[in-house]
C-alpha cells in the first residue's frame, strides 16, 4: 500500500488558514495511524537472554550419580544441634566438599555412611580455614568441635565451633599441633599451642595455662584422669596434673617411630603405623598388657577404631556399576572391617558415594558412642 499524497486527499479542502493548527495536529494523527495499520507490524521488543547455568547433576558433574539414585535428597542435609534421630546411633567425623560449593567443611554420618549431613555451613569460612593434617575433636556431649584454624589476620589459632549458636568461639592463638582433648563434662577442652598447654573452661570462656606434658600426642583415656603421652617409641601415663605415673617401654629401638598413634574410645588399645624400622606396618597394643600386640602390614590407608570393641575400621575403594558422564565407572568406598580379637575381616559397603559430588571423605573419628 502506497502512501496517502495530502495534495489529493479529500481532507484537503479542510485545510485553510482559519482551520486551527490544533486540528491540524489531530488529523495528521489519525492519517498517520491509518498508515501503521497497512504496514507491517511493529518489531517486538527483544528478548534479553538469559544465560542458562549449568545443572548441578549434568553428565560432566560428579554428583551426575544422582541419577542412579532417586532417593537421595538433592539439597545439602544439615545437621541439627540436639536432635534425637540424628543422635540416636554412633556417627564418623569427616571432611569433604559438596562439589558446587567447592569450600572443605565438616560432616557427620551414621557408620555406614548414610544420613550425611553437614555440620558447619561453607559460609563461615571467610577469611579463615581449617588447618590440613589437624584433628578436630568433638566434645561428649556432642555441642561444640575443637578445630586448629588459620585466620587472615590472627594466624593460627585454636577455636571451637558451637553446633547450637551456629558460631565459632575464639580459644586462643598458637601455632603447632593442638592434640585436643575434652574432659567428660564437655566443659573444659585441653590443647597445645605454640609449646604450651592449657585448659579453656567453655562455660565462663576462661583460658589458663596447664603445667606441659611433653608428647607427640597426648590422649585423656576414658576414666577421665590419665593421660596418655606418645614419647615416640614408647608411653607415658600421667595423672591428670601432669605428674608421671608410669614410664611404659614398648621395646623399641631409637630409630622406630609410632605415626598415626591413636586411643581406642574404650581405653583398651593403642593404635600407630611404623616408622623407620622397614615396610611401615600397623600395630595394636594392649594397654592391659603391652606385650600383646598385633601387627598387620600395611597395604593401604590407616584404620581408625569402630563404635564396637576390638573391631577396628580401614578405607578400601573399588570400581562402582554405576557409570560417570564420561563412561567411566564411579568408585564405590567400603569399610574393611578387622576383629581383633578373632582376627577375621569383612567389607562393609559404605552408603551415599559421591551424594552431592562429595567424592573423597577425610574421616576423623567415631562419636556419640553408647556404652557397651
Amino acid at each position: 500500500m502506497s502512501l496517502i499524497s495530502v495534495k489529493k486527499s479529500p481532507i484537503t479542502p479542510l485545510l485553510t488558514k482559519s482551520f486551527s493548527r490544533r486540528a491540524v495536529i489531530m488529523l495528521l494523527s489519525v492519517a498517520t495511524l491509518l498508515l501503521t495499520g497497512c504496514g507491517e507490524e511493529p518489531a517486538p521488543p527483544a528478548k534479553q537472554v538469559v544465560e542458562e547455568q549449568p545443572s548441578r547433576f549434568s553428565k560432566d558433574k560428579m554428583a551426575y550419580r544422582h541419577t542412579y539414585h532417586s532417593e537421595w535428597p538433592k539439597e545439602v542435609r544439615n545437621e541439627v544441634y540436639g536432635d534425637e534421630e540424628t543422635f540416636s546411633t554412633p556417627r564418623i567425623l569427616f571432611r569433604a566438599e559438596v562439589e558446587w560449593i567447592g569450600i572443605e567443611t565438616l560432616f557427620s554420618a551414621r557408620m555406614d555412611g548414610s544420613d550425611r549431613r553437614r555440620i558447619i555451613p561453607e559460609s563461615v569460612f571467610t577469611g579463615k580455614n581449617m588447618v590440613d593434617g589437624h584433628k578436630p575433636v568433638r566434645s561428649p556431649d556432642n555441642r561444640y568441635i575443637a578445630i586448629s584454624m588459620y585466620n587472615n589476620e590472627l594466624g593460627y589459632t585454636r577455636e571451637l565451633w558451637d553446633t547450637k549458636t551456629q558460631q565459632f568461639i575464639f580459644m586462643s592463638e598458637g601455632y603447632g599441633y593442638a592434640h585436643f582433648n575434652w574432659t567428660k563434662d564437655s566443659e573444659n577442652v585441653i590443647f597445645y599451642a605454640s609449646g604450651k598447654h592449657y585448659n579453656y573452661h567453655v562455660p565462663t570462656k576462661t583460658l589458663t595455662e596447664r603445667p606441659i606434658i611433653y608428647s607427640n600426642g597426648l590422649f585423656l583415656l576414658p576414666d577421665g584422669k590419665t593421660f596418655l603421652a606418645d614419647k615416640k617409641n614408647k608411653y607415658w601415663l600421667h595423672d591428670f596434673n601432669g605428674d608421671v605415673i608410669e614410664k611404659v617401654d614398648l621395646g623399641f629401638n631409637t630409630q622406630f617411630t609410632m605415626k598415626y598413634l591413636e586411643v581406642s574410645p574404650f581405653g583398651d588399645y593403642i593404635y600407630f603405623v611404623s616408622e623407620g624400622l622397614g615396610y611401615p606396618k600397623n600395630y595394636w597394643i594392649d594397654l592391659s598388657d603391652p606385650s600383646k600386640r598385633i601387627i598387620l602390614p600395611r597395604k593401604a590407608g590407616t584404620f581408625f577404631f569402630s563404635d564396637k570393641k576390638n573391631k577396628v575400621l580401614s578405607q578400601g575403594f573399588k570400581d562402582s556399576e554405576d557409570l560417570m558422564g564420561n563412561g567411566q565407572y564411579y568408585i564405590d568406598d567400603f569399610f574393611y572391617e578387622f576383629d581383633l580379637s578373632t582376627q577375621q575381616t569383612r567389607e562393609i559397603p559404605i552408603q551415599e558415594n559421591d551424594i552431592w559430588g562429595m567424592g573423597t571423605i577425610y574421616i576423623f573419628d567415631v562419636f556419640n558412642i553408647k556404652d557397651e
